[in-house]
Protein backbone atom coordinates (compact mmCIF):
# COMPACT_ATOMS: atom_id res chain seq x y z
CA UNK A 1 0.00 0.00 0.00
CA UNK A 2 2.86 2.33 0.67
CA UNK A 3 4.19 1.68 -2.81
CA UNK A 4 0.99 2.80 -4.42
CA UNK A 5 0.95 5.95 -2.33
CA UNK A 6 4.48 6.77 -3.42
CA UNK A 7 3.68 6.06 -7.04
CA UNK A 8 0.47 8.02 -6.75
CA UNK A 9 2.24 11.05 -5.28
CA UNK A 10 4.93 10.92 -8.00
CA UNK A 11 2.20 10.69 -10.60
CA UNK A 12 0.38 13.66 -9.12
CA UNK A 13 3.60 15.74 -8.94
CA UNK A 14 4.62 14.81 -12.47
CA UNK A 15 1.13 15.59 -13.78
CA UNK A 16 1.14 19.05 -12.10
CA UNK A 17 4.56 19.85 -13.58
CA UNK A 18 3.45 18.85 -17.08
CA UNK A 19 0.29 20.91 -16.73
CA UNK A 20 2.27 23.97 -15.47
CA UNK A 21 4.79 23.61 -18.33
CA UNK A 22 2.00 23.36 -20.90
CA UNK A 23 0.28 26.43 -19.39
CA UNK A 24 3.55 28.38 -19.48
CA UNK A 25 4.16 27.49 -23.14
CA UNK A 26 0.65 28.55 -24.12
CA UNK A 27 0.94 31.82 -22.19
CA UNK A 28 4.30 32.64 -23.79
CA UNK A 29 2.93 31.85 -27.24
CA UNK A 30 -0.05 34.17 -26.69
CA UNK A 31 2.17 36.99 -25.38
CA UNK A 32 4.69 36.68 -28.23
CA UNK A 33 2.00 36.59 -30.91
CA UNK A 34 0.17 39.51 -29.30
CA UNK A 35 3.31 41.62 -29.11
CA UNK A 36 4.19 40.83 -32.73
CA UNK A 37 0.74 41.72 -34.01
CA UNK A 38 0.20 44.86 -31.91
CA UNK A 39 3.81 46.05 -31.97
CA UNK A 40 4.11 45.99 -35.72
CA UNK A 41 1.00 48.09 -36.25
CA UNK A 42 1.58 50.81 -33.65
CA UNK A 43 4.47 52.55 -32.00
CA UNK A 44 4.10 50.26 -29.01
CA UNK A 45 6.86 47.83 -29.87
CA UNK A 46 8.31 47.09 -26.44
CA UNK A 47 11.99 47.01 -27.39
CA UNK A 48 12.68 49.46 -30.19
CA UNK A 49 11.05 51.30 -33.07
CA UNK A 50 13.60 50.17 -35.67
CA UNK A 51 12.09 49.23 -39.00
CA UNK A 52 13.67 45.80 -38.66
CA UNK A 53 11.27 44.99 -35.81
CA UNK A 54 8.39 47.31 -36.44
CA UNK A 55 6.50 49.02 -39.22
CA UNK A 56 6.48 52.23 -37.17
CA UNK A 57 8.88 54.86 -38.45
CA UNK A 58 9.72 58.05 -36.63
CA UNK A 59 9.21 61.30 -38.50
CA UNK A 60 11.46 64.27 -37.84
CA UNK A 61 10.77 67.83 -38.86
CA UNK A 62 13.49 69.59 -40.77
CA UNK A 63 14.94 72.51 -38.83
CA UNK A 64 14.18 76.01 -39.98
CA UNK A 65 16.90 77.40 -42.24
CA UNK A 66 17.41 80.34 -39.90
CA UNK A 67 16.64 81.32 -36.35
CA UNK A 68 16.46 84.76 -34.78
CA UNK A 69 16.90 86.06 -31.25
CA UNK A 70 16.55 89.43 -29.58
CA UNK A 71 19.53 90.93 -27.82
CA UNK A 72 19.86 94.09 -25.74
CA UNK A 73 23.02 96.14 -26.07
CA UNK A 74 23.38 98.33 -23.03
CA UNK A 75 25.83 101.25 -23.07
CA UNK A 76 26.78 102.77 -19.73
CA UNK A 77 27.88 106.34 -19.05
CA UNK A 78 31.41 104.96 -18.48
CA UNK A 79 31.44 103.75 -22.11
CA UNK A 80 31.09 100.03 -21.35
CA UNK A 81 28.99 97.74 -23.53
CA UNK A 82 26.93 94.99 -21.88
CA UNK A 83 25.04 92.41 -23.95
CA UNK A 84 21.91 91.22 -22.15
CA UNK A 85 19.46 88.54 -23.27
CA UNK A 86 15.83 89.41 -22.44
CA UNK A 87 15.29 86.07 -20.70
CA UNK A 88 18.08 86.92 -18.24
CA UNK A 89 16.34 90.07 -16.98
CA UNK A 90 13.70 88.23 -14.96
CA UNK A 91 13.77 84.82 -13.31
CA UNK A 92 13.11 81.65 -15.32
CA UNK A 93 9.30 81.40 -14.94
CA UNK A 94 8.93 84.88 -16.48
CA UNK A 95 10.72 84.32 -19.82
CA UNK A 96 7.73 85.25 -21.97
CA UNK A 97 7.00 88.24 -19.75
CA UNK A 98 10.53 89.60 -20.21
CA UNK A 99 10.19 89.29 -23.99
CA UNK A 100 6.86 91.13 -23.80
CA UNK A 101 8.47 93.93 -21.77
CA UNK A 102 11.24 94.31 -24.36
CA UNK A 103 8.73 94.25 -27.21
CA UNK A 104 6.53 96.87 -25.54
CA UNK A 105 9.51 99.11 -24.75
CA UNK A 106 10.15 99.54 -28.47
CA UNK A 107 6.53 99.65 -29.64
CA UNK A 108 5.20 103.13 -30.40
CA UNK A 109 1.46 102.38 -30.56
CA UNK A 110 0.69 103.19 -26.91
CA UNK A 111 3.10 105.82 -25.57
CA UNK A 112 2.10 105.39 -21.91
CA UNK A 113 2.54 101.62 -22.08
CA UNK A 114 5.83 102.06 -23.96
CA UNK A 115 7.19 104.49 -21.36
CA UNK A 116 6.17 102.24 -18.47
CA UNK A 117 7.90 99.29 -20.15
CA UNK A 118 11.00 101.40 -20.78
CA UNK A 119 11.17 102.51 -17.13
CA UNK A 120 10.81 98.94 -15.96
CA UNK A 121 13.35 97.67 -18.50
CA UNK A 122 15.83 100.37 -17.52
CA UNK A 123 15.49 99.40 -13.84
CA UNK A 124 15.66 95.63 -14.51
CA UNK A 125 18.74 95.93 -16.74
CA UNK A 126 20.40 98.25 -14.23
CA UNK A 127 19.80 95.67 -11.49
CA UNK A 128 21.10 92.89 -13.72
CA UNK A 129 24.32 94.70 -14.68
CA UNK A 130 25.08 96.15 -11.28
CA UNK A 131 23.73 98.66 -8.84
CA UNK A 132 26.41 101.30 -9.31
CA UNK A 133 26.19 101.52 -13.13
CA UNK A 134 24.33 104.29 -14.87
CA UNK A 135 22.81 103.35 -18.18
CA UNK A 136 23.19 105.75 -21.08
CA UNK A 137 21.41 103.86 -23.90
CA UNK A 138 19.60 100.56 -24.42
CA UNK A 139 19.42 99.18 -27.96
CA UNK A 140 17.35 96.17 -29.02
CA UNK A 141 18.76 94.10 -31.87
CA UNK A 142 17.23 91.19 -33.76
CA UNK A 143 20.00 88.75 -34.70
CA UNK A 144 19.46 86.06 -37.34
CA UNK A 145 21.59 82.94 -37.59
CA UNK A 146 21.79 80.33 -40.31
CA UNK A 147 21.09 76.78 -39.11
CA UNK A 148 23.32 74.03 -40.49
CA UNK A 149 22.06 70.83 -38.84
CA UNK A 150 24.88 68.61 -40.10
CA UNK A 151 27.71 70.76 -38.73
CA UNK A 152 28.96 71.06 -35.19
CA UNK A 153 27.79 73.43 -33.76
CA UNK A 154 24.70 73.85 -35.94
CA UNK A 155 24.44 77.57 -35.10
CA UNK A 156 27.48 79.82 -34.96
CA UNK A 157 26.57 82.47 -32.42
CA UNK A 158 29.72 84.48 -33.08
CA UNK A 159 28.68 85.36 -36.63
CA UNK A 160 25.03 86.27 -37.18
CA UNK A 161 23.90 86.41 -40.79
CA UNK A 162 21.74 89.50 -40.22
CA UNK A 163 21.49 92.21 -37.53
CA UNK A 164 18.50 94.53 -37.43
CA UNK A 165 18.17 97.42 -34.96
CA UNK A 166 14.67 97.29 -33.48
CA UNK A 167 15.08 100.56 -31.60
CA UNK A 168 16.92 102.37 -28.88
CA UNK A 169 16.23 104.74 -26.06
CA UNK A 170 18.12 106.59 -23.39
CA UNK A 171 17.31 107.75 -19.89
CA UNK A 172 16.30 111.18 -21.27
CA UNK A 173 13.76 109.61 -23.68
CA UNK A 174 11.64 108.28 -20.85
CA UNK A 175 8.87 110.74 -19.94
CA UNK A 176 8.01 110.82 -16.26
Amino acid sequence: MEETEVLESKYVTNHNAQWALRLTKISLLIIILGVCVVGRKESTWPITSWALYSRYTARFRKPKPSVSVTELRVYTTAGNLHIVKPERILTIPYDSLSHDIVENAFNNTDINHRDASRRYLMQAVSNFIGEDTKIKTIEAWNLSYQVKPLTVPPIEKQSPTNEVLLGSFSQEDITH
